[in-house]
């Protein structure tokens, strides 16, 4: 008995945690649970429902796209670059979390700037319409910026790397992009609180998970209003300066940067192929080609200045709320929008094979360390660092060594000093400042 008793709170548990999961991923939570004030804690919805989300969502791509699709959508050495460059996001976070909190920065213009005491709980719907339509527009204009200027691209084209699409891609995220896209949501803060603010940014980003895959062909009416794969797919292919929505693509259509899929091509990446699966690398290279460009201009500080901050994709500023009203082109050839493309438009970088002990690690190494640092109290702070730390450190090294073997010394050199500081970091005095568990 009571073991059938442990079977049935289980499955309750289990189909709870499901429904919950599906209402954070699709931004489909009531409004009265995101409607926070000031003081309220701010659920981690990425480490609770996200993670475990991520991985059933991906284990089911990979399921469908073999069993139905009859194509391997996924390629090992490129989905551990998406998962280690999610790390490495994350360590980078966590270490300037200290140094640059958005949640600090909002409640600073809350409380000295904010122009209206507004009643989130008293209004829970206004609250959730305001926020939902404005932290998509700023999404919107800071993923437009960051395609537009170099310092922007090269914080956020790590992101665009990936020569597959699938659901792994969503995970593979710029080091440095968290760093400059909560400033476009700052004018929320005039009007709500930081908490209300910052629910709602993770529920824009759970929200952008399920459009990153080659098995969604087009949905109807909903692909009027709603960012979906049909739509991402354009902005993953070169150049992919188009489609910047988050949630909604009416902004794209609104403002002009709007482009229709026609035709189903297996042709994603960065216009010029990365040639690496190491993840330090990818958040390098479009920093050292602006140092190189720098050099030769003659190396002038306010030349370097200028250019960091010089547009590299033009777009004029726009309004046309008439092409809301405009029909989607057809696809060519009246092919459907469902079938898979059937060759590469170009070779993909293949890289080393990292053989069983590697890929052994690999996944050890993911479901052993980002499982705890996901779930770490704010009070286990410096643990959590250094998880990500050794985390960040062993995907790089494990990148590394298949550089090695691909390229040769140079690439090794660097996973190597990365490695070193990384594990050295564990038990040294660089998370001194924070408080031991």
């Amino acid at each position: 008995m009571l073991r059938q008793l442990d079977s049935g709170a289980m499955l309750a548990w289990a189909a709870t945690w499901l429904s919950e999961s599906l209402q954070c991923m699709f931004y489909l939570v009531p409004p009265e649970r995101l409607a926070l004030t000031k003081g309220q804690k701010v659920p981690n919805l990425v480490a609770k429902h996200g993670f475990g989300m991520f991985l059933l969502m991906i284990a089911t791509e990979i399921g469908v796209g073999t069993v139905v699709a009859e194509k391997s959508l996924y390629r090992f050495n490129d989905m551990l670059a998406s998962i280690s460059s999610g790390t490495c996001q994350q360590l980078v976070v966590a270490l300037m979390s200290k140094f640059a909190d958005p949640k600090a920065a909002y409640r600073l213009v809350n409380d000295t700037c904010r122009l209206v005491d507004f009643d989130v709980k008293g209004k829970p719907l206004a609250t959730w319409i305001c926020l939902f339509l404005g932290m998509d527009l700023a999404y919107y204009w800071a993923h437009r910026s960051m395609h537009e200027l170099h310092t922007g691209w090269a914080a956020h084209s790590a992101h665009h790397s990936g020569e597959d699409y699938n659901l792994a891609t969503a995970l593979r995220q710029g080091a440095l992009q968290p760093m400059m896209t909560w400033i476009f949501s700052l004018p929320l803060a005039l009007v709500f609180p930081a908490e209300s603010i910052l629910i709602h940014t993770q529920l824009n980003t759970l929200y952008q998970f399920w459009i990153h895959t080659e098995l969604c062909g087009r949905l109807g009416i909903l692909e009027y209003v709603f960012n979906t794969p049909f739509h991402h797919r354009m902005h993953h292919r070169p150049p992919g300066n188009c489609n910047y929505g988050g949630v909604l693509i009416i902004w794209d259509r609104l403002f002009s940067t709007y482009e229709a899929e026609t035709e189903r091509l297996d042709y994603f990446g960065l216009a010029q192929p990365a040639g690496t699966f190491n993840a330090v690398e990818l958040n390098l290279q479009h920093w050292r080609k602006m140092g190189r460009f720098h050099l030769l201009r003659g190396g002038c500080f306010w030349h370097l200045l200028r250019s960091s901050v010089s547009k590299r994709a033009h777009h004029k500023f726009l309004w046309t709320p008439s092409q809301l009203l405009h029909k989607y082109a057809a696809m060519l050839e009246d092919k459907s929008s469902w079938s898979l493309p059937e060759k590469e438009v170009r070779p993909k970088y293949r890289g080393a094979d990292l053989q069983l002990i590697g890929k052994a690690a690999a996944i050890a190494m993911y479901l052993g360390g980002f499982v705890c640092l996901q779930r770490a109290e704010p009070a286990d702070q410096r643990a959590k660092l250094q998880l990500l730390c050794a985390a960040a450190g062993g995907f790089t090294w494990l990148q590394a060594l298949g550089d090695f073997l691909d390229k040769g010394y140079h690439s090794w050199l660097g996973g190597k000093v990365f490695l070193a500081a990384a594990l050295t970091a564990l038990d040294s005095g660089v998370f001194g400042w924070m408080p031991r568990a």
